[in-house]
């Protein structure tokens, strides 16, 4: 019997997209409307999430951190709220209370609230820690009006609508001029150092090879790389945001640091949320989001840039590009102890060169030979149409489970380049070393790097 693509037997696709359905109606929750609705229009307004603030809605227990509309399942609009629990929820449930504004009254419905963590449970337990979830909110579906603000608690029809958050809407003004192909989600920048030049090349590395938007998420940084982020904003290139953690973690520079450094896991756990606001604030403008570090670049081997790459892939894999929620990039270490070994090549690029060129390793030519396998370290173009969930590496969950959850490119035709120092506690840097290879793949964006650095750089004197 001949199976398909993919080991499946034939009609499987059938039954899964049947079962979805299934799910959908199994997942709907109806929704009530809340009494004494037109009677707090006036404090619908009054309460903006200040930046990086997060709404406890149940004390000690329920952090809240930003609220989005999904519209991607026909019939099927919903909130997403991306929140901090911390140990398990009450099984009683969750209700969600959504205020929608219509001409100077307010109107709130209540409806019960899904909770799914942020996680794998396979990566460890979170029963008593801090864990991130997605909170799904069905909204009735005849509603012509987008709603405007979310709280989820323990009550149906919670009365305080100030202590609620507002929702990012499906900004269509701008949705309609131009959905961008690729945004990338930068975690929280903690750096006293000031790296102003380092987060400008990484900046115009990116946007040479197609990004359009970077989300940046800033726990502490030198005042010269705000400025730096400053100007970008100004000019609609990067969106930035402080970050902080939720409940009793601590918050100040050191402590947090020392504290983020002790506890990996819980590290680990709190980056996938500035990756999911990222996600979910560009689920409507953008096709694709990066989740990346400023030591990494995707870089073609063959090919000029990102939007090249995903239409040879969408090309060899025909219809079943769709089946995936991300397309996984394989890693090489370009440690920087190894680029030493090749300097002839190096010393001439330098020598054409301006100064701040010099000592970037987006251009460095040496790498491991060995790459790491599927899986491991990778980074992944995020589908925003497919994923759920989004962590570090890859879709976490699929919006339908039908949908697979990484494709990986071969390592010919991409790699991502990981600049970074061995560590012998993390790797087998002695057998990582032995073998390497020459990769001048970002030598050829040298000329264009260096000229739009000069004139951010400029702009920046002018700025500054």
């Amino acid at each position: 019997m001949h199976h398909s693509l993919g080991g499946e037997p034939p009609g499987t696709r059938s039954i899964v997209a049947y079962s979805w359905a299934r799910r959908l109606a199994l997942d709907y929750r109806p929704s009530k409307e809340c009494d004494g609705n037109g009677t707090y229009g006036t404090t619908l307004n009054t309460f903006k999430l200040a930046d990086a603030k997060w709404l406890e809605t149940i004390p000690g227990q329920l952090f809240l951190y930003s609220a989005h509309l999904d519209l991607r399942v026909a019939g099927y609009p919903s909130l997403r709220v991306i929140g901090v629990k911390r140990g398990p929820l009450p099984t009683s449930g969750l209700f969600c209370t959504i205020w929608y504004e219509e001409e100077e009254r307010g109107r709130a419905v209540s409806v019960e609230a899904l909770v799914s963590t942020i996680w794998l449970d396979e990566w460890g337990e979170t029963v008593d820690s801090y864990a991130g979830i997605l909170v799904g909110c069905q909204l009735p579906p005849e509603a012509a009006i987008e709603p405007s603000r979310v709280h989820v608690g323990l009550e149906p029809c919670h009365q305080n609508a100030s202590h609620s958050l507002a929702i990012n809407g499906d900004d269509r003004s701008e949705a309609e001029l131009r959905r961008r192909q690729f945004t990338l989600c930068i975690k929280g920048l903690d750096f006293d150092e000031d790296i102003s030049s380092k987060i400008v090349a990484f900046v115009e590395f990116n946007r040479i090879l197609g990004a359009e938007l970077f989300y940046f998420y800033v726990f502490n940084v030198h005042e010269n790389v705000r400025k730096v982020l400053r100007l970008y904003e100004r000019s609609n290139v990067i969106r930035w945001f402080n970050l902080t953690l939720p409940g009793d973690l601590p918050n100040e520079k050191y402590a947090r640091r020392r504290f983020l450094n002790e506890d990996i896991w819980i590290k680990r756990r709190m980056e996938l949320i500035p990756y999911n606001h990222c996600f979910y604030d560009n689920l409507h403008r953008s096709e694709f989001v990066l989740p990346i570090d400023i030591d990494e670049a995707i870089v073609p081997a063959k090919r000029n840039n990102w939007h090249e790459l995903l239409l040879d892939e969408r090309i060899k894999l025909g219809r079943s590009f769709k089946d995936f929620a991300s397309y996984a990039v394989r890693n090489a270490y370009f440690f920087p102890e190894l680029q030493t070994r090749n300097q002839t090549e190096r010393v001439a690029f330098e020598l054409n060169s301006t100064n701040f060129l010099a000592d970037l390793d987006y251009l460095d030519t040496v790498r491991t030979a060995c790459i790491s396998p599927e899986g491991d370290s990778v980074k992944s173009f995020v589908s925003t149409r497919r994923a759920l969930t989004v962590h570090n590496h890859y879709a976490l969950t699929t919006l339908n489970p039908s949908t697979r959850r990484a494709h990986h490119f071969d390592p010919d035709d991409v790699l991502k380049h990981h600049h970074r120092a061995c560590d012998d506690r993390h790797l087998d840097c002695e057998l990582l070393m032995g073998d390497v290879a020459i990769d001048e793949s970002a030598l050829r964006y040298a000329d264009e790097l260096e000229e739009r650095m000069s004139l951010f750089l400029n702009d920046l004197k002018a700025f500054t």
